[in-house]
């Protein structure tokens, strides 16, 4: 099941807002294993640098016919 981070991200922020209201030290407690609970969700998830990445493969160059009357095979050969 793949789970949004916005949508966790939303929970953790309802989660802190509740530990800043709490009454308790207990209840500030919960609330907090409750975020990190949630951040472990996010963690587990795999991340883009962890897949696998297929980068495309490069084309053959070709060398352009630049003419007889040119300096050379260089843009900077004068």
């Amino acid at each position: 099941m793949d789970i949004s981070v916005t949508n966790v991200f939303a929970k953790i922020e309802e989660e802190i807002a509740k530990a800043k209201d709490a009454s308790s030290s207990q209840a500030v407690r919960e609330h907090i294993y409750a975020v990190r609970a949630l951040c472990d969700i996010i963690l587990q998830q795999p991340s883009p640098s962890t897949q696998e990445v297929t980068l495309p493969q490069p084309t053959t160059i070709e060398r352009l016919d630049i003419g007889a009357d040119a300096n050379g095979r260089s843009l900077l050969d004068f």
